[in-house]
């Protein structure tokens, strides 16, 4: 019974770090080819909430998963994710959607700001649609991607994991041996 849940304890660990491994590469690939863009999951692009502007359904430091979508299917009220004229990203809910002569384009708003957003948001700047969120998420991520967070989450587990392979082939070893005087 004690040697059943060790093995079970010991694939479950072994699973969770090539997890991690596979999301980490994942990470690298999609930054190294993708130069600028957000990283996207299965299609989902994980963002950290870094204002109060749509207080009270996000707060500073949760996670929002965001799903690309085309221009044409956005309506008003949805909160979308758009890359302003400078670059940074934003997440706002849709007040108005414009279509002139073919083109759409969308008037946004923070749900905690007074004023509309001054500048519309074109098609082409359009991340994609809010779908859903992990609130306080962000700041996990944010300390995974700290040093310190690097070495607990990622480096540490990989070494725990080579070196349960090292410690049970000697166990193995040990166990296979017929002592002496028997």
């Amino acid at each position: 019974m004690k040697n059943g849940i060790k093995k079970i304890s010991t694939l479950v660990f072994r699973l969770f770090v090539i997890a991690v491994i596979g999301l980490v590469l994942m990470t690298a690939y999609q930054k190294f080819n993708n130069k600028g863009e957000p990283t996207s999951f299965f299609g989902y692009q994980p963002l950290t909430v870094l204002s109060n502007s749509m207080n009270p359904i996000f707060e500073t430091g949760d996670m929002l998963f965001v799903k690309k979508v085309d221009a044409s299917n956005v309506k008003v009220d949805d909160i979308i994710t758009f890359k302003e004229s400078g670059g940074n990203l934003i997440t706002h809910r849709v007040v108005e959607v414009i279509n002139n002569s073919g083109e759409i384009s969308f008037a946004t708003k923070g749900d905690n700001n007074n004023m509309m957003d001054e500048e519309l948001v074109q098609a082409g700047n359009l991340l994609g649609i809010q779908s859903f969120f992990i609130p306080n998420a962000g700041y996990l991520v944010k300390s995974i991607q700290s040093p310190l967070g690097m070495l607990l989450v990622v480096i540490l587990p990989t070494l725990g994991y080579f070196a349960i392979g090292i410690f049970s082939r000697k166990r193995d070893d040990v166990d296979g041996v017929p002592m002496e005087g028997n």
